[in-house]
């Protein structure tokens, strides 16, 4: 039963990444329209965005490996970086759309 518990963990954090990506995704496509200082405004943003992503990453490597108490508390890590990275990108969109 604990595997079926880690494994749909995984599942909706892999999820939740996923769904990250694609936000990134969009602000990527939003930076190629754009021009001058607002460009540059993106691409530094994105770059930002792209640290905390690998940063998500290696939580959610770690975490795939991990078994016992290393696993709860690297998931709680894994979720509060993609918690993190969520409210960066959502920011990010908020700021643009001005």
């Amino acid at each position: 039963m604990e595997n079926d518990a880690k494994k749909s963990s995984l599942a909706k954090l892999s999820d939740k990444l996923n769904d990250l990506d694609n936000k990134l995704d969009e602000l990527k496509a939003k930076a190629a329209t754009s021009k001058g200082n607002a460009k540059a405004e993106y691409e530094k943003t994105i770059d930002k965005l792209r640290g905390e992503r690998k940063k998500v990453e290696e939580h959610f490597e770690k975490l795939k490996a991990a078994s016992g108490e290393s696993w709860k508390e690297l998931k709680e890590g894994t979720k509060k970086a993609i918690d993190s990275m969520s409210k960066s990108i959502d920011n990010a969109v908020r700021k643009f759309k001005k």
